[in-house]
């Protein structure tokens, strides 16, 4: 704190005094630090304002470390912070303030810009010191190592001691990527040179180094110079060797799995054939059997020909739907070109137009986005769950289905809601798998359609599952990569029904 007011004056008057000064800050604290003065070159310098800078600490306004490694006589050299957080490289000398009797009532900190033959000589110093601890050496033109950093000491393990005079090449057993008289010739016409190089450390350990040589000297000097930085990139070349490794076990999985897949749709296809086949001549037996005969059975009989029909016809529907699925995946399903989703749906209800119209089902849909997926799976993503829909419904309600789409957490979400007979909590999630049926023989189905929309949006990055709705029926819904956003595409919602 300021002692009396003689010391105030002379605070005052000195501050007078160094107003006038343009090459220095000068900065007057009281004992515990407290800024007391305010010196234009303060603003013009470092940015602080007199409201910023008088009744705070110094400290508070400028956290100093030393910088180059520490102080010089007399005066130290820091890096302070300005207002507006750049580093300012300056020199500082602290004077205290005292009566020729008693404690110190004060300090003056005198602060000055480095000059450019401090600053390169500061820049120098920190140069030399950032280069000794880089993997940095020299050497003759022969080889010879002249000089030894304490970085390449800790990379290949030699003192310096033990390396100046040394041959490099003999000593790290260096393996250059081209031939030496090569790389000789282009250090010598590019006067500088980059590769990787193969090294052997101290202890006998592999290292790889990405090299960049500099020539010195003039042309005709026997041994000019080299100065040579070393980078250790054996983490990176070891990555880079495990990458080529992971991507050629990928590549062979992928061609296994694509040779897999040939063989599955080969088989589901000579499957479906060689079943077909018998299932067609029974039926067509059990017909010829029915019309020619029928007549001669009583009703047991007649009921057990109907049903043998059926059954027929729900196997020939399962073998179909067994070879639909067996299909899915064989062929890629995601795409980086969107597929355009009206259409898609448009195809699916042109190819439920008997059921639909059987049935009465009324489907709507508002302007659905384009999707990444390619446009034949999402038509049979979509007439797997329309049929679905129409399938399930109750019974003497005409069946209502409508499609939306909605903007969720940065990606569309489809939904396909119908007024069915619903599906309980504890199927909502077998239903997907195959051969999971709800209902027995009074509902026609195969049970692998819901499987086969699983299988389609989990192939193309995607997920679907299924909610109740509050009312009745079921909510299918699905989410799939896209590259449309709300602004681009549903600019305009125009309701449109079958």
């Amino acid at each position: 704190m300021v002692a009396d007011n003689s010391t105030s004056e002379k605070h005052d008057l000195l501050a007078s005094l160094i107003a006038q000064l343009n090459d220095f800050v000068v900065v007057i604290c009281d004992s515990d630090g407290v800024i007391l003065s305010w010196h234009e070159g303060i603003k013009s310098q470092f940015g602080y304002s007199e409201a910023d800078f008088v009744g705070r600490r110094l400290t508070e306004l400028f956290p100093t470390e030393p910088y180059a490694n520490g102080h010089m006589p007399d005066m130290e050299v820091f890096s302070i912070a300005s207002k507006f957080g750049e580093p300012v490289i300056v020199s500082a000398v602290t004077i205290p303030m005292k009566p020729l009797f008693g404690d110190t009532t004060g300090f003056v900190k005198v602060i000055r810009g480095i000059t450019s033959e401090n600053d390169t000589a500061i820049a120098s110093r920190a140069l030399l010191e950032a280069l000794e601890h880089s993997n940095v050496l020299i050497r003759r033109w022969n080889g010879v190592i002249e000089h030894w950093s304490d970085g390449c000491e800790r990379l290949y393990g030699y003192t310096a001691a033990e390396a100046v005079g040394m041959n490099l090449h003999e000593l790290l057993q260096t393996e250059y990527p081209i031939p030496v008289a090569q790389m000789q010739e282009q250090l010598k016409h590019n006067r500088s040179w980059r590769g990787e190089l193969k090294q052997v450390s101290k202890y006998g350990a592999i290292v790889y180094v990405s090299a960049q040589l500099v020539l010195l000297g003039k042309g005709h000097d026997s041994q000019p110079l080299v100065v040579s930085t070393h980078s250790d990139i054996s983490a990176q070349l070891q990555m880079r060797q495990e990458l080529v490794s992971a991507n050629a076990r990928l590549k062979s999985m992928a061609l296994e799995l694509e040779r897999s897949n040939q063989e599955l749709e080969e088989f589901a296809r000579i499957a479906s054939h060689d079943l077909s086949a018998p299932i067609t001549t029974t039926g067509w037996l059990v017909d010829l059997l029915t019309s020619r005969h029928g007549h001669n059975l009583n009703e047991e009989g007649q009921k057990c020909l109907k049903q043998i029909s059926l059954s027929l016809a729900r196997m020939s529907d399962l073998v179909e739907a067994v070879l639909q699925h067996a299909k899915v995946g064989t062929s890629a399903i995601g795409s980086t070109e969107e597929a355009d989703t009206e259409l898609a749906l448009e195809a699916a209800l042109e190819n439920l137009r008997r059921d639909i119209e059987t049935s009465g089902a009324r489907i709507s849909y508002l302007r659905l986005p384009p999707l990444l997926i390619g446009q034949q799976p999402l038509t049979q993503l979509f007439q797997n769950l329309l049929s679905n829909a129409i399938k399930y419904r109750r019974p003497g309600v005409t069946p209502a289905v409508s499609i939306t789409a909605e903007w969720t957490n940065g990606l569309w979400q489809i939904a396909v809601t119908d007024n069915g007979i619903g599906v309980e909590p504890q199927w909502r999630e077998r239903i997907f798998q195959p051969m999971q049926r709800l209902h027995g023989a009074e509902i026609a189905g195969s049970g692998i359609g819901l499987a086969t929309c699983r299988k389609i949006v989990d192939r193309a990055g995607g997920r679907i599952w299924v909610e109740p709705n509050a009312d009745a029926g079921s909510t299918f819904y699905f989410v799939l990569p896209s590259l449309s956003t709300p602004e681009q595409e549903m600019h305009a919602s125009t309701e449109k029904s079958t």
